[in-house]
């Protein structure tokens, strides 16, 4: 299995924002924290990224003749040399099937949804740009950390920098699309 057809999955993906939030887990504490996905498949997801050194035990918690594994991320093995761009471009076309299969569920209101798509150029140097990347994770962080409540709902977000090649001019607000 190509490892980005292993991180594109929403199961994998939530087990790894769960972990991103609390570095480490038990696999019943994943389950806790995704009960509208199946314990079996919980353990199977988990399994699947152990298995190919995306999760790492840090520790074991004996209870009653049994061996609990503790996970964290393998941050390094998280790191994907992506020169041909394979991985970007699956992650766009998931993301693109995501939104077919929205559309196409006949039950599809964007406004109801809130679905939001911007699209805007920045132009900061290195340093502004790698700050502005932080202010950003550190709000994804603090709501992805969110526990479950009456009437939230799962969303996702994507977050993709490219580099504009060509454009000499100044953006303007025909470069941003609000739905």
């Amino acid at each position: 299995m190509e490892i980005a057809e292993i991180v594109m999955n929403p199961v994998r993906q939530r087990i790894f924002q769960y972990l991103l939030v609390h570095e480490t887990a038990t696999v019943k504490e994943i389950r806790k924290a995704l009960p509208d996905v199946p314990s079996a498949s919980v353990y199977r997801h988990v399994k699947i990224l152990a298995e190919n050194s995306l999760l790492s035990v840090v520790s074991e918690n004996r209870i009653r003749g049994t061996v609990e594994s503790v996970y964290k991320l393998n941050e390094d093995a998280l790191t994907i040399d992506d020169a041909d761009g394979a991985t970007v471009q699956m992650v766009l076309l998931n993301t693109c099937a995501s939104f077919a299969k929205y559309f196409s569920g006949g039950d599809a209101d964007p406004r109801r949804d809130m679905l939001l798509m911007t699209s805007c150029t920045l132009r900061l140097t290195d340093e502004e740009f790698a700050n502005f990347l932080s202010e950003i994770n550190q709000t994804a962080v603090k709501y992805m950390g969110k526990d479950e409540s009456n009437g939230s709902k799962t969303r996702q977000i994507l977050l993709i920098s490219a580099p504009v090649y060509g454009q000499a001019e100044q953006p303007d607000d025909k470069d941003k699309v609000n739905l």
